[in-house]
């Protein structure tokens, strides 16, 4: 989950970089466009005047080159601005992507760390069950055995293997020795897996 966290927060990144570098590139485009077209108006203003300036004055000439100026100093300003939005819109994608990437890391550590916390929970619950079951069986074990013992006392006169309900030990798997019930079944603890 935590790879698949980080895959989506880089090919977020891809795709912010990807768009801040087309609207870079859009604006770089209009801008150059608009340049051009402004450039284009102006020289065909600046030609209209300086035929005019020809027939009239050479005031007019000096008009028409002051338009031209003009007209290449707005193109090159709206260049150098749609360059400065470009490199901020990329930046900005580029921060958004660093982000979302570093939110991604630190969710996958999260998740590590919090599985880890739960895997150590379950094996202590299990060690506790195995410990309590392992108690219960004990005690059912001495109670069974206090019963057979006040059973053997009353029926003692009934003769010798009357009172002998309690049949022979046997292990356990937890290697303690528990004895058998008179009916045969054998009181266990089931063993708990890591």
């Amino acid at each position: 989950m935590a790879e698949q966290v980080r895959q989506d927060a880089d090919q977020r990144l891809r795709e912010r970089l990807a768009e801040g570098d087309r609207a870079a590139q859009y604006r770089i485009r209009a801008a150059q466009e608009e340049a051009e077209e402004i450039l284009a108006e102006a020289r065909q203003e600046a030609q209209r005047l300086t035929a005019e300036a020809e027939t009239l004055n050479t005031e007019a000439a000096s008009k028409a080159l002051t338009v031209v100026a003009d007209a290449e100093s707005t193109a090159e300003r709206i260049t150098t601005d749609a360059r400065k939005d470009a490199a901020k819109a990329r930046r900005d994608a580029e921060e958004q992507a660093r982000t979302m990437l570093q939110d991604a890391r630190e969710t996958a550590d999260r998740v590590r760390s919090e599985g880890a916390e739960l895997v150590a929970n379950l094996r202590e619950m299990g060690h506790s069950l195995r410990t309590n079951a392992e108690l219960l069986l004990g005690d059912v074990q001495r109670v069974h055995s206090r019963m057979m013992r006040e059973l053997d006392e009353v029926s003692g006169d009934a003769g010798p293997d009357a009172g002998s309900t309690v049949r022979a030990s046997r292990r356990t798997r937890s290697g303690r020795s528990v004895p058998e019930p008179a009916d045969g079944e054998v009181l266990d603890v089931p063993e708990f897996m890591p």
